[in-house]
């Protein structure tokens, strides 16, 4: 088995933990996604204009629109029309109903997951496209929002839904910015294994499932055991949709994702340059999205933001991203509290709560409207230089 370099000595740690699951993951440090790829190479001699219109006649099932499209793209399109046999669309409505109860609390487990995220070399190869170190950074966060949001409701999952389709968005993407690292020359697959791998989809996949269950729950969620397999499934079928591998996909089953996090955490290199600069960016963006334009609260607000995630996150995490130094003894206990709190409120008065949830909802949307979300692929690697997508 190959290794790229930057996993050697993570790997030699992770199999001491559980050596086969570290051997299959660092197999997947290896590994694209093939048939996304192939999509985007047959597109590539088209311009953006006229790519972005032969995926969307691909999301919108226009046979007439499709004929003209590259055969890469058609069969792309063919083997994800139906679901595999394992998803059931009614199995997502649990997860949902536990989304919404605690929009609160998962939406800030969703960006510390998206910072763990952060502390990997998926890192490295965003940090190259320099989306988030500048103005775009805003709107990524704005996309992952949104589609967090649309695979949250019932039926987007479905084929004509808006989370199945921007599933497909983000494979593409993801292929597209794959395809871009390469033709630098910049990207050494010998160190760092093959851009945007299949083994940072299936860690993404895991962090975005079993992680952030754990993490919603120290924040005081408490979702049943129901609503926990349905949110599994829930994040399983999106995963296989953005191109995760299915066999790191662990049918869904929570403990086994949850020992996936761990191992493959151990087999990443510690968080490095790159991985401070776009954590620290994320995290300075949180109060442009929640629309806060007094600088004196932006920056209270990102240093609130910092003190969470730093709690959730462990001071060794916390200090190799360069987070500021502040105690957090004692606060996911008083987060808990509060919320329970507000539980105990809110079951007093439902109708207080209806509202409450409504307006949670409500601001959850405003965050994460984006007016020209399209189709269209990144054609320049460089944030600076791409033409709008």
């Amino acid at each position: 088995m190959k290794i790229p370099s930057a996993y050697r000595s993570g790997y030699e740690k992770a199999r001491a933990l559980n050596p086969e699951l570290a051997a299959k993951y660092v197999e997947h440090t290896t590994v694209g996604d093939p048939e996304a790829d192939d999509v985007v190479d047959a597109l590539a001699s088209f311009d953006q204009r006229e790519a972005h219109r032969f995926i969307q006649a691909g999301m919108e099932q226009d046979s007439k629109a499709l004929a003209d499209t590259p055969l890469a793209l058609r069969e792309f399109f063919e083997r994800i029309e139906t679901p595999p046999p394992w998803f059931d669309p009614d199995s997502v409505h649990a997860g949902c109903r536990a989304f919404h109860e605690y929009s609160d609390l998962f939406i800030p487990a969703f960006f510390v997951v998206t910072l763990q995220n952060a502390a990997t070399l998926i890192s490295k190869a965003f940090y190259m496209t320099g989306r988030v170190k500048t103005t775009h950074g805003l709107r990524r966060i704005r996309q992952n929002t949104r589609h967090f949001i649309e695979i949250m409701l019932p039926g987007a999952l479905e084929r004509h839904g808006e989370g199945w389709k921007l599933s497909v968005r983000i494979r593409l993407v993801h292929a597209q910015v794959r395809r871009l690292l390469r033709a630098t020359g910049n990207w050494d697959e010998a160190e760092f294994g093959v851009p945007l791998s299949a083994a940072h989809m299936a860690l993404s996949s895991a962090n975005f499932s079993a992680t952030m269950l754990w993490q919603a729950e120290r924040l005081g969620a408490r979702p049943g055991a129901e609503s926990r397999a349905s949110f599994m499934q829930i994040w399983r079928y999106a995963s296989w949709l953005i191109g995760s591998p299915e066999p790191l996909l662990f049918e869904g089953d929570e403990s086994r994702t949850a020992e996936l996090h761990r191992i493959a955490t151990a087999c990443e290199p510690p968080p490095g340059d790159e991985s401070a600069v776009i954590a620290n960016a994320l995290v300075n963006a949180v109060p442009q999205v929640a629309g806060v334009v007094d600088p004196v609260e932006q920056r209270k607000m990102a240093l609130h933001v910092f003190r969470v995630s730093r709690a959730l996150l462990g001071n060794e995490v916390a200090d190799r991203l360069r987070f500021p130094r502040q105690r957090t003894a004692g606060l996911l206990a008083w987060l808990r509290w509060k919320r329970g709190i507000l539980g105990v409120a809110h079951r007093l008065a439902p109708r207080m709560a209806g509202h409450w949830r409504g307006n949670n909802f409500a601001f959850l949307l405003d965050a994460s409207m984006i007016p020209d979300l399209s189709y269209r692929l990144p054609d320049r690697l460089e944030a600076e230089k791409t033409s709008p997508w």
